[in-house]
């Protein structure tokens, strides 16, 4: 019943973010604006969420609650919360390539080349994409 209730609420949020985010200026797809951004993200979170909210309707409720691991919960904030200070410090590539690293350890992803190169793939992937296809600048 619990994940009902807050994949519903992450459902309403993901509208209301998405519905506000429309009040900015898209642009297009080859000069993007403010708002192009967040329409995309709040579409794929509408789109994550009713996923969730579909899987999780039919699903009797069992009264059992998960394991929550807090120490990871928490160590997977301040990585977060590190990528905005490492943003201003570094820039771009070098905190996503940081952070992601950290978070695949963190999610105790096997191995350390592997981590590493799929880190150093979207960093870079993303940096072509808004910077060279797109013309954005990048923090």
């Amino acid at each position: 019943m619990a994940e009902r209730l807050l994949s519903v609420f992450f459902l309403a949020i993901s509208i209301g973010y998405t519905y506000y985010a429309g009040n900015l200026s898209f642009g297009s797809f080859m000069a993007p604006k403010a708002g192009f951004l967040p329409l995309l993200t709040g579409g794929i979170a509408i789109c994550l969420a009713l996923t969730i909210v579909m899987r999780s309707w039919p699903v009797k409720a069992t009264g059992k609650t998960g394991n929550v691991n807090w120490r990871k919960l928490i160590f997977i904030i301040i990585g977060i919360v590190a990528y905005i200070i490492i943003m201003q410090l570094a820039g771009y590539l070098a905190a996503t390539f940081i952070i992601l690293f950290y978070l695949l350890k963190m999610a105790e992803t096997p191995g350390w080349l592997a981590p590493g190169l799929f880190s150093a793939g979207i960093a870079l992937s993303f940096y072509f994409i808004f910077e060279k296809f797109l013309g954005s600048k990048l923090p």
